[in-house]
């Protein structure tokens, strides 16, 4: 596997502009276009320097992931030991670096950023996880929280990573402030209307497939997506119809839809500039 060192990669905020992807050459890519990478042991927490927590980025977008890793070196306490977009990789470097701490996508590419959480939580109960998402949602925020996640951020909180990872290693939980809004608003419209208390039994999963069928992606699509077989997809369908008291697929997309309606009215009366 071949080598990188995370001091090749240049400075970037995570909104640095996308195009900064193309005008770089086949052998210039970085985490731009690659789909892995595996650092050495930084010196830091080697005996030459001062102790570092190592930190550990699992995200599918290169621009992102190297905006993380970019906040990172320039902080005093922390040190990347590995990046990679792809969650087999993922589980070699955990288990290869044990870092400290962990930044998870939710989504990545053929794979479920909640279901790597457990898996990164039952290898090393003691690893900080946190959850980064693309949009505030507070749905996927519990989800990542009940995975064992202990901090839920936005890639527009990146002002708050370091002090997330701060109160994480403290043994505390830590929620962006352009979340928790969200968050307490959903728990008080869950407590005074308990209309849809369906959806709540839904597993991670299911909430997953839930989400993509509100969208519009079909039963192949989604399968392609998840790297499973349609016969899988089905049984998802059938045990969610099962579940919300529904008797037909039609019935089924209608509900996931009305679902991620509600969920995004709910984000915009909130915060109105988030459309």
């Amino acid at each position: 596997m071949q080598q990188r060192k995370i001091r090749r990669h240049s400075a970037h905020p995570l909104k640095a502009q996308r195009n900064t992807r193309e005008k770089l050459g086949p052998d210039k890519r970085s985490v731009y276009g690659s789909k892995k990478s595996l650092t050495k042991e930084p010196d830091d927490v080697s005996g030459k320097g001062p102790t570092k927590a190592k930190v550990l980025v699992v995200y599918r977008i290169g621009f992102v992931r190297a905006g993380v890793l970019s906040l990172i070196e320039k902080s005093m306490q922390f040190v990347v030991c590995g990046e990679t977009d792809e969650a087999p990789l993922a589980r070699e470097l955990f288990l290869c670096h044990k870092p400290h701490l962990v930044v998870v996508g939710l989504r990545l590419g053929g794979a479920d950023g909640i279901q790597l959480i457990k898996e990164f939580r039952n290898l090393n109960p003691v690893a900080a996880i946190l959850a980064l998402s693309e949009h505030a949602d507070p749905f996927s925020a519990q989800r990542a929280f009940r995975a064992g996640a202990r901090a839920y951020l936005t890639i527009d909180d990146a002002p708050e990573l370091l002090r997330a990872f701060d109160k994480i290693l403290a043994g505390h939980p830590h929620v962006a402030a352009s979340v928790l809004p969200l968050i307490l608003s959903n728990f008080a419209a869950g407590t005074k209307n308990s209309r849809n208390p369906d959806i709540n039994n839904l597993s991670d999963r299911e909430l997953e497939i839930f989400s993509f069928i509100g969208r519009g992606v079909s039963v192949s699509e989604l399968a392609s997506e998840l790297h499973v077989s349609v016969k899988t997809i089905e049984t998802h369908q059938m045990r969610m119809k099962e579940k919300l008291a529904l008797h037909t697929a039609a019935e089924l997309r209608q509900k996931a839809r009305e679902w991620l309606a509600k969920s995004a009215q709910n984000r915009i009366r909130e915060d109105p500039e988030s459309e």
